[in-house]
C-alpha cells in the first residue's frame, strides 16, 4: 500500500464501539474482531477520505508515539484489516 492510498471500510462489515471498545463484524466470513483503543480509532479513520499517512499522523498526535512507528504499525493492521476483507483502498484524488 502507498502513503497517499485512502483506506475505506467495507459495506460488508459492521462496527460498534461498546464500552470503549470496537467490535468488527467481517458478515461475508462471520468473523467478530475485538479492536483496542488505537486499532478502534484506525478503523474509524477509515472513511474513504483519509490517506494512510493522515491516519498514521493522527495515532501519532492522538497516543503519543512518534511517526514512523505509527506509520509502522498502521500499515501493518491495514495490512491485516485488508486482508480480513474489512477495508479496501482507493488512490487519493
Amino acid at each position: 500500500m502507498s502513503n497517499t492510498e485512502v483506506p475505506r471500510r467495507s459495506e460488508r462489515t459492521a462496527f460498534r464501539v461498546v464500552s470503549g471498545e470496537g467490535l468488527l463484524m467481517v458478515i461475508d466470513r462471520r468473523e467478530l474482531h475485538r479492536l483496542n483503543a488505537v486499532g478502534t480509532r484506525v478503523f474509524e479513520l477509515c472513511d474513504g477520505a483519509t490517506t494512510v499517512d493522515g491516519i498514521a499522523s493522527v495515532i501519532a498526535s492522538e497516543f503519543d508515539v512518534d511517526l514512523p512507528t505509527a506509520g509502522g504499525d498502521v500499515r501493518r493492521f491495514l495490512s491485516e484489516l485488508s486482508a480480513a476483507g474489512a477495508i479496501g483502498f482507493r488512490e487519493s484524488a
